[in-house]
């Protein structure tokens, strides 16, 4: 929020600062205002996407999906649990699970869903190989960064070297048209994910795209900013997932940058060929 748009809101908080910081800040109270702060920020959707709500998630996707029969990137499957959630819900959909964890593919494949195609890599801007990080073979916060974010750093890791490929490249070799709705949960990954992606955005290729924001992202020192330039300049609008609905984030504003937990975003392609233009957020 621009508070330089509300100036005599930002006035009259301004005047009423010193005496209210001299009462919310004191050692008796400093804890419980954090802690109403965080929360005040979670039912605004800043830190409030920790896996906490599959279901409100799987809804905020299938409210961005407009054909019976969609194609879905799951990009960060983990053992699939999205994906056959997404299925339940929507069991025409074709969908693509990415995961280089080894472990978690066996458990993708051990559901047997005969609509996901399992690709046993990493997604990120280009085709290689790189380093992933985790606690356990099916760690659901493993990265292609060494975690150092508050709640994991502690926790001892392995390294696992797997094969990275990206998302134009997937498109292009597979031939394929449209691709309704892409999942993220690539722990800090995602802006590179979306560059390898580029082409296909420029295109109006993917209708829809769901992406975290978080604590993740100081490893990959990349910023909400980035993701606004990619994702605006290719036609695309960005809402953020709060509990209960998604808010619009009409402009850039340096408050977006949230680091604590994870945020989940929506980007969706505003010339849509499939959507009826109709609000649905």
């Amino acid at each position: 929020m621009n508070l330089q748009k509300t100036p005599v809101i930002n006035r009259l908080a301004k005047q009423m600062a010193r005496p209210i910081s001299r009462v919310v800040a004191s050692r008796m109270l400093l804890t419980p205002t954090r802690m109403l702060d965080a929360y005040l920020n979670f039912l605004l959707g800043r830190g409030s996407g920790s896996g906490w709500d599959l279901e409100s998630e799987i809804q905020a996707a299938i409210a961005a999906v407009h054909r019976e029969d969609p194609l879905i990137f799951d990009v960060g499957a983990n053992v699939g649990e999205w994906s056959a959630s997404f299925l339940r819900a929507q069991p025409r959909a074709r969908i693509l699970a990415f995961e280089p964890s080894p472990v978690c593919c066996d458990g993708i494949r051990a559901l047997n869903l005969a609509q996901v195609t399992l690709i046993p890599s990493g997604v990120g801007e280009s085709r290689g190989r790189a380093i992933l990080h985790a606690r356990s073979g099916s760690d659901s916060s493993a990265s292609l960064y060494q975690r150092q974010d508050s709640y994991l750093k502690q926790g001892k890791t392995t390294t696992t070297e797997v094969e990275v490929v990206s998302i134009d490249e997937i498109i292009r070799d597979r031939g394929y048209d449209f691709v309704d709705y892409i999942k993220m949960d690539i722990e800090g990954h995602e802006l590179s994910a979306l560059r390898g992606a580029e082409e296909s955005l420029g295109a109006g290729r993917i209708g829809a795209i769901s992406f975290e924001f978080g604590s993740g992202n100081v490893n990959s020192r990349t910023f909400f900013r980035d993701f606004w330039q990619v994702l605006t300049t290719k036609g695309y609008s960005i809402s953020r997932v709060a509990p209960g609905r998604n808010i619009a984030i009409r402009e850039y504003y340096e408050d977006d940058e949230y680091f604590r937990g994870v945020s989940n975003y929506i980007a969706r392609l505003d010339n849509h060929p499939y959507w009826n233009g109709k609000d649905e957020s």
